[in-house]
């Protein structure tokens, strides 16, 4: 449309010019100026349509940048809310366990010394599992609302796994789990990596907790380090426990989400432990995953950088 405009303003200028010039060729000054104008008016139209081009390209980038921000905080607004949800769920099982306790002191069984030990025993179990909510649900919020600080470092993996095992040992013999360990290097022993050392350490923490929890009272636990491609070391979390149902995996890794909800709740798990174990790991540019077969136990498997 616009050029069709543009030729039909030249040629009526052109006819224009002609005929006030003359045949012999008069008023030459007037019909250079007409044509002057023609070019102008020929450079403008151009420029309109560009302009104009782009101008309709930048408003619909900038709707569809609209859409995408209306549609993030709305996808915002609702884990917000499912998060409150979940937190408020999480929150008032030892609550209202710890205020029923206390209560039932109060009301007389304090007095009873053949049950005022064992409530409030009950209701210590149940502040202990708070306080580890609390503190989850903490570091889930830094993670997730970007808050996250990672210190990297160089540090050999391997004796970090056995000091974890010198704790974790005394910890899981004190409440009756005789639980072999076995870590096997596999020429790794003096391999350092380059990872944030404190998250790790929680990582590792937490998968070799939940292995000794879920896993064989009397079982054994294999810590194993491979070498993967790309300069990377494999680390392997392997249990002999009943193993995970496989429509359970895709999920594992999602906060308060529990293969066995009240088995876990009676074990103290506050349902975050694997998503923290993720977030780490993926703040590492690194992936975790998990290998499961019902009756044959549980590998947890995740990569790190090795150092240069």
């Amino acid at each position: 449309m616009v050029g069709l405009y543009t030729a039909l303003v030249i040629t009526g200028l052109y006819i224009l010019v002609r005929l006030i010039g003359g045949a012999d060729g008069g008023h030459i000054w007037l019909e250079a100026l007409l044509m002057f104008t023609c070019s102008m008016l020929s450079i403008v139209a151009v420029l309109r349509f560009f302009l104009y081009r782009r101008l309709k390209e930048l408003s619909e980038e900038r709707s569809r940048e609209i859409e995408a921000e209306i549609q993030r905080l709305k996808e915002m607004e609702a884990y917000r809310r499912e998060f409150l949800g979940d937190v408020s769920h999480e929150l008032k099982t030892p609550i209202f366990a710890i205020q029923g306790f206390v209560e039932t002191l109060l009301d007389g069984a304090l007095e009873d010394h053949k049950v005022n030990r064992k409530f409030l025993q009950k209701a210590s179990k149940h502040a202990e599992r708070l306080g580890n909510l609390v503190s989850d649900i903490l570091v889930i919020s830094h993670i997730e609302s970007g808050q996250l600080s990672m210190n990297f470092e160089k540090f050999a993996i391997y004796d970090l796994l056995a000091d974890l095992i010198d704790s974790l040992s005394y910890k899981f013999t004190r409440k009756g789990r005789d639980i072999h360990y076995e870590i096997i290097a596999t020429g790794l022993e003096r391999t350092q990596v380059f990872a944030d050392k404190q998250r790790i350490e929680q990582v590792l923490r937490n998968l070799i907790d939940n292995a000794v929890k879920y896993g064989d009272a009397k079982g054994t636990i294999k810590l194993v380090l491979k070498h993967a491609p790309e300069g990377k070391v494999l680390v392997k979390i392997e249990d002999n426990g009943p193993g995970i149902d496989p429509q359970h995996i895709p999920r594992l890794f999602e906060r308060f989400y529990r293969v066995d909800k009240s088995r876990s709740r009676n074990r103290g798990g506050t349902g975050l432990g694997l998503a923290i174990c993720k977030h780490f790991i993926e703040a590492h540019k690194e992936r975790i995953w998990v290998d499961s077969e019902i009756g044959h136990g549980s590998t947890f498997q995740f990569t790190l950088s090795k150092a240069q």
